[in-house]
């Protein structure tokens, strides 16, 4: 399923903010059929949150924000890069190395 970066401009947002914004985020979830919140990043400094979501389509990303009444300022597809999917070639290149 297609992974999706959303940044979320939040000035002045505090940590009860946050909080309830998570809250309805996770109860209006249930209307996306395989829709799932990844992770999410508060760049405090920069009144800032970005998220990732596994859905279906960009379209229901921006619809999920609407139900939830949560800032959804940029939403662009993503792919997942991260060290697990080059450890197995780093490991065989240093096995190979070293004998």
């Amino acid at each position: 399923m297609p992974l999706f970066m959303i940044r979320r401009d939040l000035p002045g947002a505090t940590q009860e903010d946050m909080d309830a914004a998570a809250y309805r985020a996770m109860a209006c979830i249930y209307h996306f059929e395989g829709m799932r919140w990844i992770t999410s990043y508060w760049d405090r400094d920069a009144e800032v949150i970005h998220c990732v979501y596994e859905a279906e389509k960009r379209e229901e990303v921006i619809d999920h924000a609407r139900r939830a009444r949560i800032p959804c300022d940029d939403v662009r597809e993503v792919q997942h890069v991260g060290p697990e999917l080059y450890a197995p070639a780093v490991e065989e290149a240093v096995a190979t190395n070293a004998g």
